[in-house]
């Protein structure tokens, strides 16, 4: 029989199946690139989002808690600045004091440290006569506001209260109180001399760490 012959229902009955499966195929890959289309311009657009983000800040390692184990001055000199500046931002140092022993604050031999904080100078006046003090001993570290009116600030020291003990070689092995304020010129010291003996000084410049000599004049206390 030629296919002339083959009525044209039978012709339509035989493509039927083919186009609904080229349908199928047609469909599944019109799904497949539009996924793809999509998935490309997610990827797109989240890099666009990367590249336009500023970068973000390294985290900073948490300050370990100082909770009355023998440490060194200059951690607790930052510990009780970040205190201080949460009582009053921008806190004034007003002065330092600790007995240190093998380059620490030996706390379970009753040595300890008090740093003192005023006002701001940008504060008002009603402030003025509020002082903050920080000490650090077995109990651990604390700060609290005491009545007082606040004297002359101090600078910051650059020279770290380490580099002051090094130059201690003959006190290497004792205990020695070091102070931080100023002597009768008003200038910014570091004072050490053996617990018992403040007249016996040794004096280094807070900036420099440079040895100003040994002098027996007691600097001028700061509260």
């Amino acid at each position: 029989m030629s296919l002339r012959a083959v009525p044209a229902w039978a012709w339509i009955v035989a493509l039927v199946p083919l186009a609904v499966v080229g349908l199928g195929v047609a469909s599944g890959l019109s799904v497949y690139g539009l996924r793809k289309h999509l998935a490309r311009q997610q990827a797109e657009a989240s890099a666009r989002r990367l590249a336009s983000s500023p970068p973000s800040a390294p985290v900073a390692p948490p300050i370990p808690a100082l909770s009355g184990e023998a440490v060194d001055l200059s951690r607790v000199m930052g510990r009780a600045r970040k205190l201080a500046d949460e009582w009053q931002p921008q806190a004034a140092l007003l002065g330092i004091e600790a007995v240190l022993a093998g380059g620490k604050i030996q706390t379970q031999d009753g040595a300890s440290a008090k740093l003192s904080f005023g006002p701001a100078r940008s504060a008002s006046q009603r402030q003025q006569a509020a002082l903050f003090v920080v000490t650090y001993d077995r109990t651990g570290l604390r700060g609290a506001a005491v009545p007082g009116r606040a004297g002359k600030a101090l600078p910051e020291p650059m020279c770290a209260p380490e580099y002051v003990l090094l130059r201690l070689t003959e006190s290497a092995g004792s205990a020695t109180v070091l102070r931080y304020g100023f002597d009768d010129d008003e200038r910014a010291l570091w004072f050490a001399s053996p617990p018992g003996d403040p007249k016996n000084l040794r004096v280094f410049d807070a900036q420099d760490c440079r040895l100003r000599g040994n002098v027996v004049v007691v600097p001028r206390p700061r509260r």
